[in-house]
């Protein structure tokens, strides 16, 4: 097996291979830099195509997974196998680093996954470049090239949404602790202490006012003369306390 370098990148382009819309200009050494198309997918919201006017940026929000759809339409022969990695500067304001391949006969453009991991909105320029690839020529034609259609060619990405579960379908799991507990593990150390902090002090804050509401009514009954009267007042007190704290409680969780 031999890497093709950037002569022999040029030669196959201008053969209308490996790359179908090529531009020398974006071969350096022995790989090729793919730029970012007009379309994009957001995981995290939808598994439809998300198309960018002209001049418009593609708009990445903290936390999501997306698939970038190079602007290059890949056409890969059977004897070829292509290497994809995004570039490190992507890496550099959050994007997760990415390296994928293109099999052997491959044809179409390609969709690059990655997430944000910043808690920073990111803004790519059409064009802008975000994966290099590098080709490999094989010691001959594959027996099974690859076939089928490309999930940007479906307008739909393949998505296995059976492998995902709710919090429901998995709470059984000894793995799995009370989704409160598993909701901290997502935050960082420190801010799940501080809310577990709070939480405590809520608690302890309701507790204390209704000791101060019940030795309140317990002074009402102890003042007054009249016996019956008290008691009832003093029943009713507590019944009014147990009930406010209860549904204080209630919403508190709620929440």
């Amino acid at each position: 097996m031999t890497t093709l370098n950037d002569a022999d990148i040029s030669a196959a382009i201008v053969r209308g291979k490996l790359i179908k819309n090529g531009d020398a200009r974006q071969i350096s050494g022995a790989s090729y830099e793919l730029r970012l198309g007009n379309v994009y997918y957001d995981l995290t919201e939808s598994d439809h195509p998300i198309p960018v006017k002209p001049g418009q940026d593609i708009l990445i929000k903290p936390g999501h997974r997306v698939v970038l759809i190079t602007y290059e339409e890949f056409e890969v022969p059977h004897n070829v196998l292509a290497h994809v990695v995004s570039k490190g500067s992507l890496f550099s304001i959050g994007l997760s680093p990415v390296a994928t391949y293109a099999d052997p006969g491959f044809s179409g453009n390609l969709g690059i996954v990655t997430q944000n991991v910043s808690d920073k909105y990111i803004l790519l320029p059409q064009l802008e470049p975000i994966a290099k690839a590098d080709f490999t020529q094989l010691t001959g034609n594959v027996n099974r090239p690859y076939r089928g259609q490309h999930g940007f060619h479906t307008r739909i990405w393949p998505i296995k949404y059976q492998l995902q579960k709710s919090y429901a379908e998995v709470a059984r799991d000894p793995r799995v602790q009370s989704e409160k507990e598993e909701g901290y593990r997502l935050l960082p150390q420190a801010t799940a202490t501080v809310l577990r902090d709070l939480e405590r002090r809520r608690v302890s804050t309701d507790a204390a006012i209704l000791l101060v509401v019940i030795l309140n009514a317990v002074s009402v009954f102890l003042v007054g003369s009249e016996f019956f009267t008290n008691v009832q007042g003093l029943v009713g007190n507590l019944v009014a306390s147990a009930i406010t704290f209860f549904f204080t409680l209630y919403i508190n969780r709620k929440r």
